[in-house]
Order: C-alpha cells, then structure tokens, then sequence
C-alpha cells in the first residue's frame, strides 16, 4: 500500500507475535492516484469499487454527494434527451437512477448509491461498476477511468451515433 494518510500505517516487527503493531511515522496525504493504484491490489471485493468507501468518497457530506451525483446523473440525461437518438427507446431519470432501454434490448442503468457514496452503473458492455467521487469527477478505481468515459465507451459500442453527443 502506498505510504500516505488514508491508510493505517502499522507494520508487523519481524521478531514479534502477529499480534504486537508498532505505529509508524505520519505519513503523507494521499492522491487519488495513490488511492486508486492501491484500491487494485486490495483484493476482489476491491477491484470492484465498492469496498473503495475508505477513500476520498468518505470526505464529502451527505449534502455534497447528493448534489455532486445528481448534477453529473442529470448531465448524462440532458446529454442524451437532447440528443434524440433514434436507437434509445427511452430514457428516465427519477429519485437519483437514471435508466436508458436501447431499442435493441439493452440498458443502462446508472444511479446513486448513498451507504457507499457511490454512483453505481450497470451497462449490457461493461456489466456492474462503482464510481467514487475523487478530485473532481466520478472516478472507477477498477478502471482507471472516470463516468463519462465508460459511458461514452460503452454506449458508442451499442449506438454509433452517440459519438457526437457531449457529456
């Protein structure tokens, strides 16, 4: 794990029992680079997202992660909704999910997921995904690549037309 605030900085002494941690000097605030490259190695329920809410998720408050996932959730639907793309059969965006049913029989959907302070995407391309807000953006520490780009991927793979749409 990368030396950096975020995580507990204990070690094991050699000598020692399992049992005896020594703690070590503070270290540095982590990146969200830091954070991500760690998220990778921390095993399966990691690689996933969703066992990622010991990042910088955890710092925003219940009011910034309903008005940072909303803003980004109502982005991708006015995108889309202004767009009128014929391969999209429909799309809606209630209570915080937004969910968009192609005419060949696949859907997104993509919604908010406040126990994890998450935006939680599922997509008939890339299957199931968690987004955490980092920096700026929503971020997929599995990927390596923010919200709009997975999506932007994944839809273009089933609508060719959705290449001209801006996020």
């Amino acid at each position: 794990l990368p030396r950096c605030s975020v995580f507990t900085s204990l070690r094991r002494l050699p000598s020692a029992p399992s049992a005896a941690l020594l703690p070590q000097r503070p270290a540095p605030p982590c990146t969200w680079r830091a954070v991500a490259l760690a998220g990778m190695r921390r095993g399966a329920a990691t690689r996933t997202g969703r066992g990622d809410v010991d990042t910088d998720a955890e710092q925003i408050d219940e009011t910034q992660f309903h008005s940072k996932a909303d803003h980004a959730l109502m982005r991708l639907y006015d995108a889309l909704d202004t767009a009128d793309l014929e391969e999209i059969d429909d799309i809606g965006l209630d209570d915080g999910v937004l969910s968009i049913k192609l005419e060949s029989g696949g859907s997104f959907v993509i919604n908010k997921h406040f126990a994890t302070k998450q935006i939680w995407y599922a997509s008939p391309v890339s299957g199931a995904l968690y987004f955490s807000y980092i920096g700026d953006q929503w971020f997929s520490e599995s990927l390596g690549e923010a919200l709009e780009v997975v999506f932007r991927r994944d839809l273009v793979k089933l609508v060719p037309s959705a290449a001209d749409v801006a996020f």
